[in-house]
């Protein structure tokens, strides 16, 4: 009984790691297609589906190869930062105080990375100290952007605005996945190795289904961007009326 539960949970854990890791080419041909009508934010996180395209068959193929993929989670989560980073900077509204306030703050978070892979942890371990710090840093922006969506007048439906829809996703993903990041790296049990990874997993495709939804909406909406009101919800234009005098 114990057995079958395990073989399930792997399975399980398995199927939904291959569906999130490859399912992130949909979103991408997506932001690709509609790249001309993105707004700013919408085109970063183009970007961020590029990496994850690249990064999953060499993952599949180090896991196959070289049986071990922990040295690639050093740079995943070091590239995904910044990409996010990137997308909040395009979505935060110019006078945001974040916006000053992120370049440094990506910058000690880089040096925590790198102190993890050499020094912390090591290349060959799973980088607890950088899942942490990356996730104290992503809810930190996604609380800070949703404080300025609200500061704003309002426009449209929120559920209508691209860094909005992404950001409940990463929300759900960052909050539900850091207790299973730091189970697997103190955990010697293969069975809940797994179990965390199958929560893992399940808050990532969670998020990935919102990022699409995010992309396959925006119309370059820069209400919140670029602080002007949304395309489509603009003040109606003044007409000008010509006086002769004399």
């Amino acid at each position: 009984m114990h057995a079958a539960g395990s073989d399930w949970v792997t399975l399980a854990a398995h199927t939904i790691n291959r569906v999130g890791a490859y399912g992130v080419v949909v979103p991408l041909l997506i932001g690709v297609v509609r790249w001309r009508h993105l707004s700013p934010a919408g085109r970063a996180l183009v970007w961020y589906f590029a990496f994850w395209t690249v990064e999953a068959p060499i993952n599949f193929w180090s896991r196959r190869v070289l049986h071990t993929n922990l040295y690639l989670h050093h740079l995943d989560v070091l590239a995904e930062t910044w990409l996010l980073a990137w997308a909040y900077y395009r979505a935060l509204p110019a006078a945001s105080r974040m916006r000053p306030m992120l370049l440094p703050a990506m910058g000690l978070f880089t040096a925590l990375c790198l102190a993890d892979a050499t020094v912390l942890s090591g290349l060959q371990a799973p980088n607890q100290y950088a899942r942490l710090g990356q996730t104290l840093l992503m809810l930190s922006l996604i609380i800070g952007y949703f404080d300025a969506y609200m500061r704003q007048p309002p426009t449209q439906d929120p559920w209508r605005e691209t860094m909005f829809v992404a950001s409940v996703g990463l929300g759900i993903y960052f909050a539900g996945s850091i207790t299973g990041y730091l189970l697997q790296a103190a955990s010697s049990s293969l069975l809940l190795t797994h179990a965390a990874g199958l929560v893992i997993d399940s808050m990532y495709l969670i998020c990935l289904l919102l990022m699409t939804l995010a992309v396959y909406r925006d119309q370059a909406r820069r209400g919140l961007e670029q602080g002007r009101p949304v395309v489509g919800l603009q003040e109606p234009e003044r007409q000008v009326v010509r006086v002769r005098v004399g």
